[in-house]
């Protein structure tokens, strides 16, 4: 895309319908610290607890919790080991326990009615199941060229859509 926002973003969809679609981008440190989040909410976090994440162009002092804990209330379940909350006692609960098992993401991407089909038509997005394995478990510096090759895709082989959207 050439769009910086998500030059080699891999987005979490967690909305799609007629008047749109929602996603979380979760590969793409910030340079805010979990520390420092967990300091404006009275807790005391670990400067090991690492990023926040850029979750996407839009109202990015939201907060966005992609976890794969079951024992978190309020907390919308996306998949096998995936869920979603936005709480503040998620995050509460969360920024306490172990910083593999979630990512904070700040903001979200958005897409108007038939933007994100559009866009796809074009070649702009690939599409993928949704993977704890990739959202937790694969370095953040290679989750994007993880994702293209669980495609059955040598990313050294893609070239940019030339369709108009």
């Amino acid at each position: 895309m050439d769009d910086p926002n998500f030059h080699r973003s891999v987005v979490l969809l967690v909305e799609h319908g007629e008047s749109g679609a929602m996603g979380i981008v979760f590969n793409r440190p910030s340079d805010i610290a979990l520390a420092d989040i967990g300091q404006e909410h009275g807790m005391d976090v670990s400067d090991e607890a690492g990023v926040a994440f850029l979750g996407g162009p839009v109202q990015r002092e939201r907060g966005f919790l992609v976890h794969r804990r079951t024992d978190v209330t309020d907390s919308v379940k996306l998949d096998e080991d995936v869920f979603l909350s936005v709480s503040t006692d998620a995050l509460k609960t969360l920024l306490a326990g172990d910083p593999a098992s979630y990512r904070l993401c700040l903001g979200y991407a958005g897409w108007g009615p038939g933007q994100l089909e559009r866009e796809m038509v074009a070649g702009g997005w690939l599409n993928s199941t949704i993977s704890a394995k990739r959202i937790f478990d694969t370095p953040v510096e290679k989750i994007w060229d993880a994702v293209i090759r669980d495609l059955g895709i040598d990313p050294a082989f893609l070239v940019q859509g030339g369709g108009k959207q």
